[in-house]
């Protein structure tokens, strides 16, 4: 145990600890938050950039095609009541439109079409009679057919749009005004200049912008105080991770105050044991002793290493389930995983009734040097074996710390029971009582602690270790098992240890 002992030390000093924190140092993957967040945020300022820019030309788009559609079609309905105002028809009809064709640019096109659909006058065309007639297009059959139409064809070649407007005339010719203008692709193209001037000065600001907010939000970080975090001057949204900080920072504090008390118990009570046996011991090699007392010294130093075996032994176990303990905790699991990584075995179907009839059978003749009565009770449920999942070994450790402090803290005349229930929904307890000193209510919630006792001087007596309830706790832990502990009427106290269903 105190090369135990030792390595615990060594652990945090000399024994390699140090290289392999040096180790997961060099092997993490360090990363810069503030220029993650830099990059973040110039990253999100050039899409959104690009996106207004988008939208702004398509935007730009709606409304000058609304616009250019609105405008053909009040300019084809002032053309027409002017041509119905006047009778035009015929040639005079065909030479209106040609004195009219001089004055409204070449950007809008006007059409004639008569009845069967033949072109018979085009501002954009000299010779009308090279055209096809038009009969079958969407805006002529309309026209026809409503009187008035309104329709857009797009031209890939040209990446243009040609909007036209067509109003059946009173003689059943039908008049129909044209303008093209570029599609919104086209309109996204003419601004790619603009686009990229816009691009760039975002970049620009971005990268100053994001470098500044980086620096903010980094900032607030640094000044986070590792071992006051609540204290510290931090941003409201950091509370959740900075209450967590504090909760582990507690929790390690108190379980290196734990340990460090572990410790120091443990090097007390080895201490007392192995003075006897070395006093004693020396009292013999130096021939001071008198031959009849020699029998009675090697009792003692016999007697004081079993004690101190037990103790080791006890310190062992406890330390193994510890390990257990911290596995299930770091790993997310419960006590069949923690053990599997450790290689004990919690997936044994662990019968209660034969551990309960096999510590009791051990532990017989202790207690009956005591004149503690001893007994075993088994509850079935409809006649079921009463079983539990985990280890063998760590449930038989748990009866049997359980069953010697009942004996331990008894009286003589008393008795102890071990009993094994059985429940309807497949879970299982042990129920060890006593008819002894008992134990306070303010101290029920301490005796699983390492090295509490009830009565010290007691414990002394009946070589008691302080370690027997708290190998109890934690073996329960392992097992996902709950412990309470309650009076035993009259006299005398329960322990139960509650297992989960298989």
């Amino acid at each position: 145990m105190v090369i135990h002992v030792a390595s615990e030390g060594q652990s945090e000093s000399a024994a390699g600890v140090p290289n392999s924190r040096a180790r997961s140092r060099r092997a993490f993957s360090h990363h810069s938050l503030s220029r993650n967040a830099a990059a973040a945020i110039m990253v999100a300022t050039v899409v959104v950039a690009l996106v207004c820019v988008i939208s702004f030309a398509a935007a730009s788009y709606a409304a000058l095609d609304a616009r250019a559609s609105n405008d053909i079609a009040q300019e084809a309905q002032r053309y027409a009541s002017h041509i119905e105002a006047e009778s035009l028809d015929g040639d005079e009809l065909v030479d209106f439109l040609e004195d009219q064709a001089q004055l409204v640019g070449s950007d809008k096109r006007i059409t004639l079409i008569s009845s069967d659909g033949t072109v018979i006058f085009d501002n954009d065309v000299s010779d009308v009679s090279v055209l096809e007639n038009h009969a079958a297009r969407p805006e002529f059959i309309e026209a026809e057919q409503t009187g008035e139409s309104s329709a857009g064809r797009y031209s890939e070649t040209l990446q243009e749009v040609t909007l036209y407007h067509s109003i059946r005339l009173q003689n059943g010719d039908v008049l129909r005004f044209a303008t093209t203008q570029s599609s919104v692709w086209g309109v996204v193209l003419s601004m790619l200049g603009p686009c990229a001037i816009v691009v760039v000065l975002a970049l620009i600001a971005a990268a100053v912008a994001s470098r500044f907010l980086a620096n903010v939000i980094s900032g607030d970080l640094m000044r986070v105080n590792l071992d006051k975090p609540l204290e510290s001057d931090a941003p409201e949204e950091l509370e959740p991770l900075l209450a967590r900080l504090d909760a582990q920072r507690k929790r390690l504090d108190a379980q290196a105050s734990e340990r460090r008390q572990y410790t120091a118990n443990v090097s007390h009570e080895l201490k007392t044991p192995l003075t006897v046996i070395s006093g004693y011991a020396e009292i013999i090699a130096a021939g001071i002793a008198k031959p009849e007392d020699i029998k009675s010294f090697a009792r003692t130093i016999h007697d004081e290493s079993q004690r101190m075996k037990g103790m080791v032994d006890d310190i062992i176990s406890l330390s193994k389930l510890d390990d257990m303990g911290t596995v299930a905790v770091e790993g997310g699991a419960v006590g069949v995983q923690a053990g599997s990584d450790l290689g004990v075995d919690m997936a044994q179907d662990v019968s209660l009734e034969s551990v309960a009839n096999d510590v009791c059978v051990r532990l017989r003749p202790y207690a009956s040097d005591l004149g503690v009565d001893l007994s075993v009770a088994i509850s079935r449920h409809d006649n079921e074996p009463v079983q539990v999942r985990g280890n063998a070994r760590i449930v038989g450790e748990l009866v049997r710390n359980l069953a010697e402090n009942a004996i331990r803290y008894n009286v003589e005349g008393g008795a102890a029971t071990i009993e094994v229930e059985g429940c309807a929904d497949g879970s299982a307890c042990v129920r060890v009582s006593d008819t002894g000193i008992g134990i306070p209510k303010e101290l029920r919630e301490r005796v699983f602690e390492r090295f509490f006792r009830v009565d010290e001087s007691r414990s002394k007596e009946t070589g008691g270790s302080g370690l027997g309830l708290a190998i109890v706790k934690h073996a329960a832990q392992v097992h996902g098992a709950a412990i309470t502990v309650r009076d035993n009427k009259p006299q005398g106290t329960i322990i139960e240890v509650a297992f989960p269903a298989r």
